[in-house]
């Protein structure tokens, strides 16, 4: 009587899942691509007309005010202030007795930091020179900022909303939101060059979805009855 009542459940999770793993896919293949495309161009230094573009753009449009308020996005989005958030939403998610996706959540800012610093030191890319001198110790492309707020926010968003602790606008909003601010703030401090930030959320995404592939395969395995 058990196998009989285990099989309609078990033949519905192709169904319910095939739509997550698309999307999953999707994204991941995207942001593969877009990072294989930025990346090339940055190699091949064809993307020196859009940086310039963009950096002229940001530096006419300074202002004392602009730079107080991008100085803070970019302290509190930095890499440190990812990995508070990380270790906040894993915090929410054990005490709600998720503790294996907890675990996960922990390990994004850890992979980004490891996979953004080793493309880092295969293009040694120089940075622009940074408003009032403020210049990092360390090369240019991909941002560390761009890939870590994609993979923190993307990947939290997500997880999130699949647990039904957030609505699916607010989960989009706070995956979009908080990368583009972090980026741009890059931008207008001019502490890097355009292909950076869309390398750096190429890569972030990219993360996010196989953290995202790899919760989709543990929610499936919580929820088969054994």
């Amino acid at each position: 009587m058990s196998t009989t009542s285990e099989r309609p459940i078990t033949s519905q999770w192709p169904q319910r899942f095939s739509w997550s793993w698309a999307l999953v896919v999707l994204i991941g293949t995207a942001a593969l691509v877009g990072f294989a495309k930025v990346g090339a161009d940055v190699f091949a230094h064809k993307s020196t007309g859009l940086d310039a573009t963009v950096q002229s753009w940001m530096l006419t449009h300074q202002e004392p005010l602009l730079d107080s308020v991008f100085l803070c996005i970019t302290m509190i989005g930095g890499i440190m202030g990812m990995r508070v958030l990380a270790v906040a939403g894993a915090l929410f998610l054990w005490f709600r007795g998720h503790r294996r996706v907890a675990a996960g959540v922990l390990v994004v800012p850890v992979v980004s930091v490891l996979l953004f610093n080793f493309v880092k030191d295969i293009y040694e890319r120089p940075r622009p020179a940074g408003l009032a001198g403020r210049v990092d110790n360390s090369f240019s492309f991909p941002s560390g900022h761009a890939t870590t707020s994609a993979a923190v926010c993307c990947t939290l968003a997500y997880v999130l909303w699949r647990e039904g602790f957030v609505r699916g606008w607010t989960a989009l909003l706070f995956a979009a939101l908080v990368p583009l601010l972090v980026g741009f703030s890059r931008l207008y401090l001019n502490v890097h060059w355009a292909t950076d930030v869309l390398g750096g959320w190429s890569v972030g995404l990219f993360i996010a979805a196989l953290s995202a592939a790899l919760y989709n395969h543990h929610r499936r395995r919580r929820a088969v009855p054994r």
